[in-house]
């Protein structure tokens, strides 16, 4: 069978990552050479977003980075950061104290509760209006209803990257003094002997919590070290682990289809953070 190849094949196991262009690669493109390099066969549906590996099995599809390993439940709760953020609640994980207001007043009051809050769309990606605010007058005009509200914490970004409840890689994500501008985003990995274990553990409960088998969990980690839960995401980006700005590259294209045909348990990671 496919699969049982695709698991005792070592020189496909330890193939390099793949460098170079990588990162000009949307996340289906990454998962289409990596397949193509594990000799899978895979076969575009779609002109750079949907295509299907075929093995005895059946038809494997991957859209971009989705994938048959996260429930469209799993995929729903996590995109909105409102839902996400009460599940969160429900469970006594490390939040940020956060708000969904429905009027005008409700926000004002939120704010001077906090002094300083970030204002996101509740299904927005990236840092696509985001808004830094401060002020009364900085509302005005805003739909806040659209919108989650949640403390502002100065902190270091962290991402910890799970499969099926394993770490398999951790970025520090530099964006520069503001969230609100345009910034040149900087990834940093860290070998695994860096990582810290009680974020790993926390994060695959995370992941367990709203069923995910695949995610990233984001930390902000404030001054006194204290880690908050930024948000989850289930479709992150796949070429910043295989070449990231510094630090080790980890080659999540093969872990993750290794894991998409296989179902099988993944390896631990080595000490320098590759995952062979």
């Amino acid at each position: 069978m496919a699969e049982v190849a695709l698991v005792a094949d070592s020189n496909v196991a330890s193939s390099p990552p793949l460098m170079g262009a990588t990162k000009k690669l949307g996340a289906a493109e990454l998962l289409y050479l990596r397949a193509e390099q594990m000799g899978l066969k895979p076969c575009w549906i779609t002109p750079h977003g949907l295509f299907v590996i075929t093995t005895e099995s059946g038809e494997h599809y991957i859209h971009d980075a989705r994938s048959a390993l996260n429930s469209h439940v799993g995929i729903s709760l996590a995109r909105n950061k409102h839902l996400t953020r009460l599940i969160l609640e429900r469970h006594n994980l490390p939040n940020i104290p956060f708000a969904r207001p429905k009027t005008l007043e409700e926000a004002t009051a939120f704010l001077h509760a906090q002094q300083k809050i970030i204002v996101k769309p509740v299904r927005g990606l990236g840092a696509h209006d985001i808004r830094i605010v401060e002020h009364t007058d900085q509302l005005a005009g805003l739909q806040v209803s659209k919108y989650i509200f949640e403390r502002y914490i100065a902190g270091r970004e962290f991402r910890y990257l799970v499969l099926n409840d394993t770490t398999i890689g951790v970025h520090e994500s530099e964006y520069g003094v503001s969230v609100e501008a345009d910034r040149m985003l900087r990834r940093i990995s860290y070998p695994a002997v860096e990582w810290d274990p009680i974020l790993m553990e926390l994060s695959a409960r995370v992941a367990r919590v709203l069923g995910l088998k695949f995610a990233a969990v984001d930390y902000l980690v404030d001054e006194h070290g204290k880690a908050h839960i930024l948000e989850v995401n289930t479709t992150p980006g796949l070429k910043w682990f295989h070449a990231p700005t510094s630090g080790p590259s980890v080659d999540v294209a093969y872990h993750l289809l290794n894991a998409l045909l296989t179902e099988t348990t993944i390896e631990q990671p080595t000490e320098d953070g590759v995952i062979v």
